[in-house]
């Protein structure tokens, strides 16, 4: 026999086994019923959202400065880039 129709004949096995499962569980659940499903766990209510003042919701934005040494973009408010001949104060 040949390889292909090795496979169509599994197949058609297959397909017939599954059939009769299939037929054979609705009949059970037709007259015993379905089986039970159990039970679902409650969900824990969930906490109310912390209310939230303007300046947690408002993001922090500063002005950024180039060095003039090195090019480094720092805070406006920075007090050196870190190298040892940084203009800034």
């Amino acid at each position: 026999m040949g390889l292909l129709l090795k496979l169509a004949l599994l197949g058609v096995a297959l397909y017939a086994a599954w059939k009769t499962m299939s037929r054979w569980k609705g009949l059970y659940d037709r007259f015993v019923g379905p089986p039970p499903q159990p039970p679902m766990p409650e969900k824990p209510p969930s906490p109310a959202p912390a209310p939230q003042t303007a300046a947690a919701r408002r993001p922090v934005i500063e002005e950024t400065v180039p060095c003039r040494v090195c090019g480094a973009y720092l805070s406006s408010g920075a007090a050196k880039c870190g190298r040892p001949d940084c203009p800034l104060p």
